[in-house]
């Protein structure tokens, strides 16, 4: 049986389960369940296994410090909340954007203090900018793609300091272990140069950022002046209050996504009574200070890359060998410890409440745990896959007929298409990084090339698809149709993805 048609019938389950449903964590349950019961066809057999098959995974030592990290961002994002950082910062920005050349660059520059999660970016500059473009006659659609062409895209490429860092080495990890690979960090950034769908869409939104939309706002200013009327300026002021809930990066429509962070969404029972989250609901009531923003992110930035450093230093390493030979993920929660720390400390000392710290703490962290249990099914399932011969299968039904030039690019269309039904990049990435390292292991392509194909066709969908919770999130916001966004969106993607299928079938006639 192993190597056989059997070891895919998991990911058979899999795929139209989600896709079904929206829900990546029931369909990967059920994989998991059904390639145990393949494997130990027995009643209590196949329970027996998937339960010590998650066990297991999750008993790794690497795999529990990605579940800390993970439940302790949630943690570092919470306590942003409730202390009136991001009020703060919003307020000292608004008062000093003056020109609509500025506004557009504050929005760029602000993915300095943003880029830990999409969801977290857009929910916090998009509240500003809205208040800010309204003195401009300029588009919604170009104010909301000018945010979100740097939230996803940007989030999937940075190397420190997201919860996307996390997940994605989390993944890097099991697909590692099972295929034999160099470390989970460094295989992560061998794949970053080829995710070509996120640096398109940041070249393409910089192209259009500063040279198509500033030019009409300079002529629509000339023509129309700069005000709008006080209707509409009211409507983008209160678009932000009514906001809903968003889906679970898992795919559930009714929860957060990507960041997998609750963010500060009012959620509906269902007798239609708003339910405040408690979250947001504290944020609300919190003194608004820029410090308590900028301190926290400024010392996770400055932790991370020092401990990354001292991880991998040793007598006669350069600075840069330090960086590639470090344990970044060790490093990673050190620095995350380090600052949730720190920021309790200089909370308490400002001011803040005992139980408001706390809430955030707790409720931030626990807002984490949808992502956590993600992870540990995509780790057993991945297992079960390579007990049944997964790699095997694929090298010789797939790797054997099709030519190699042309799986890799076919990876990322396939992906593409799966993560605009599921709106989900998470859900996306879990479902195909199994296929990818055992395609790469079967010789189409280097590991790194394969990931990153995954990673970028899970980029696409987090960015377009018109369920995925940016989309949705921005177009609550700016007050623009849901669907006319997505595909405001998606006609502007178009042309980056046929390169990118380009770009990688060209990686693979260079590689013959």
């Amino acid at each position: 049986m192993h190597g056989s048609f059997a070891s895919i019938v998991p990911f058979i389950v899999i795929i139209p389960v989600a896709l079904l449903t929206k829900q990546v964590i029931l369909g990967l349950a059920l994989g998991l369940f059904v390639g145990c019961y393949i494997e130990h066809p027995r009643p209590l057999a196949g329970l027996e296994a998937a339960i010590a098959y998650i066990g297991r995974e999750v008993g790794l030592s690497g795999n529990v410090s990605l579940i800390l990290f993970l439940y302790l961002f949630g943690s570092f994002v919470g306590l942003l909340r409730v202390s009136g950082g991001v009020k703060g910062f919003s307020r000292w920005m608004e008062a000093r954007i003056r020109t609509p050349r500025g506004a557009f660059l504050f929005t760029w520059l602000s993915s300095l203090f943003t880029f830990m999660a999409p969801d977290f970016r857009i929910l916090t500059v998009a509240p500003i900018v809205s208040r800010v473009f309204e003195r401009f006659r300029i588009r919604k659609e170009q104010v909301a793609f000018t945010i979100d062409v740097t939230a996803t895209p940007l989030c999937a490429v940075v190397p420190i300091g997201t919860a996307f860092v996390a997940y994605m080495v989390g993944l890097m990890h099991t697909s590692a272990h099972h295929a034999g690979a160099a470390s989970p960090y460094a295989l992560f950034l061998a794949t970053i140069p080829y995710n070509f769908f996120a640096w398109a869409m940041l070249l393409m939104g910089a192209f259009l950022t500063f040279f198509r939309f500033s030019t009409q706002v300079r002529t629509a200013t000339r023509t129309t002046g700069a005000m709008p009327d006080r209707a509409e300026a009211r409507s983008l002021l209160l678009a932000h209050e009514r906001r809903g809930a968003f889906a679970l990066e898992a795919g559930a429509i009714g929860f957060p996504q990507d960041a997998a962070v609750q963010r500060g969404m009012r959620r509906r029972e269902e007798s239609g009574e708003e339910v405040p989250d408690p979250v947001e609901a504290l944020a609300k009531r919190a003194h608004p200070s820029a410090m308590n923003l900028v301190f926290p992110l400024a010392l996770l930035l400055a932790s991370t890359l020092a401990f990354t450093v001292l991880s991998g230093y040793a007598p006669g390493r350069t600075l840069v060998q330090a960086f590639v030979q470090a344990n970044a993920a060790k490093a990673m929660l050190e620095a995350l410890v380090l600052t949730v720390v720190a920021m309790a400390l200089l909370y308490a000392v400002r001011g803040t409440p005992l139980n408001r710290i706390m809430v955030g703490f707790l409720q931030g962290g626990n807002e984490m745990m949808p992502v956590i249990v993600l992870l540990a099914l995509i780790w057993a399932v991945s297992a079960v896959a390579s007990d049944l011969g997964f790699a095997q299968f694929c090298q010789r039904e797939i790797v054997q007929y099709v030519p190699r030039s042309f799986i890799i690019p076919a990876l990322f269309i396939f992906g593409c298409l799966i993560s605009y039904v599921l709106g989900s990049s998470f859900g996306t990435w879990a479902i195909l990084m199994p296929l990818a390292f055992s395609l790469a292991q079967g010789g189409a392509g280097s590991l790194a090339i394969a990931a990153g194909a995954v990673f970028a066709s899970g980029t696409f969908g987090g960015f377009v698809s018109p369920l995925s919770d940016n989309t949705v999130a921005m177009a609550t916001v700016m007050k623009v149709p849901v669907m006319d966004y997505a595909n405001y969106k998606l006609k502007t993607a178009l042309i980056p993805v046929a390169a990118c299928a380009v770009g990688y079938f060209l990686l693979g006639e260079i590689a013959r």
